[in-house]
């Protein structure tokens, strides 16, 4: 399957690329492998996001001061808007994953129309377990989702409908049958620090500082227990959201020095070295890819 699925390795999926790939298509699947120990940056989408871990050790996800450790066969469900970030440890074998992307407009209106608004996976992180996720074949599923992306124009939509309405209701029978599990670790420090720095990370002046006096604690142990239920420091969470925040407003048309001073920093040859130690290219290179990908898009169209 790994011919039939667009595959990736060891890259950073932009929130602004992913977008795109969603203009075309209700769902998209994505393969990823990783070879090296890294992490994903803190970042959120405007899109429901399923993963299934094929293969490799357990993955580390965090969001608003939950751990979640996912293992080779479970499936992992993200809402839309919510921050999370992931850590890949690749010190014995690579890490796989299947990525499943769902356009938020068309997830809530198969919500609906399946009377599922209220269901607890609609509205946190959910962890589904392994045997169930085999039991119901779910992997076939994601894959079938792959392959009718390749449907003509008129039956597409009617495929895509048809596969997200059989997956809802699985996910539905699984969570019924008590198959789900609770985060491996939560903290309520943690949580009120994350949700602080989302409100305020375009401000120049949030610091560990400022983040002390709103938690009331002290530096050693908030960017401790921090960096344990997050996988990286105070200052790394901060940079990735400005980072997040610095992009889309680049994709918006935004000159560089106005999104870096938009996004909350201060200081612009740090911003630069920053971008380049995320991404793997510079602003300026990074804003010649989204032109391209444009360009490719509307000429395809």
């Amino acid at each position: 399957m790994i011919r039939k699925i667009e595959h990736y390795t060891d890259f950073i999926l932009t929130q602004e690329y992913a977008r795109k790939r969603l203009e075309k298509n209700s769902i998209t699947v994505t393969w990823f492998t990783n070879h090296e120990n890294t992490r994903s940056i803190v970042h959120s989408h405007p899109y429901y996001e399923a993963v299934l871990c094929i293969s490799g050790p357990d993955v580390t996800y965090s969001a608003d001061g939950d751990l979640y450790q996912l293992r080779p066969g479970e499936i992992i469900l993200f809402p839309s808007e919510l921050y999370h970030a992931a850590k890949y440890d690749c010190s014995c074998q690579f890490s796989e994953r299947i990525v499943i992307q769902i356009d938020s407009e068309f997830w809530k209106a198969t919500v609906r129309r399946l009377g599922l608004e209220h269901a607890d996976w609609n509205r946190s992180v959910t962890l589904f377990n392994a045997n169930a996720v085999k039991a119901w074949e779910i992997r076939g599923l994601f894959e079938r989702m792959n392959l009718n992306a390749g449907l003509d124009e008129e039956y597409r939509t009617a495929a895509f409908a048809s596969n997200l309405s059989e997956f809802l209701l699985i996910i539905c029978q699984i969570a019924k049958k008590g198959n789900v599990y609770t985060p491996a670790a939560t903290s309520a420090l943690v949580e009120r620090a994350v949700q602080y720095i989302q409100e305020n990370y375009t401000d120049p002046k949030l610091n560990v500082a400022k983040l002390m006096s709103y938690t009331y604690t002290s530096r050693g142990h908030l960017s401790r227990t921090f960096k344990a239920y997050t996988a990286e420091s105070i200052h790394s969470y901060i940079t990735d959201l400005r980072m997040q925040h610095c992009c889309q407003a680049i994709a918006r048309g935004r000159s560089i020095l106005e999104a870096c001073t938009e996004s909350g920093f201060s200081d612009y040859s740090s911003f630069l070295k920053a971008f380049r130690k995320l991404y793997g290219m510079t602003p300026v290179t990074y804003r010649t890819k989204l032109r391209e990908m444009n360009q490719a898009a509307a000429c395809s169209d």
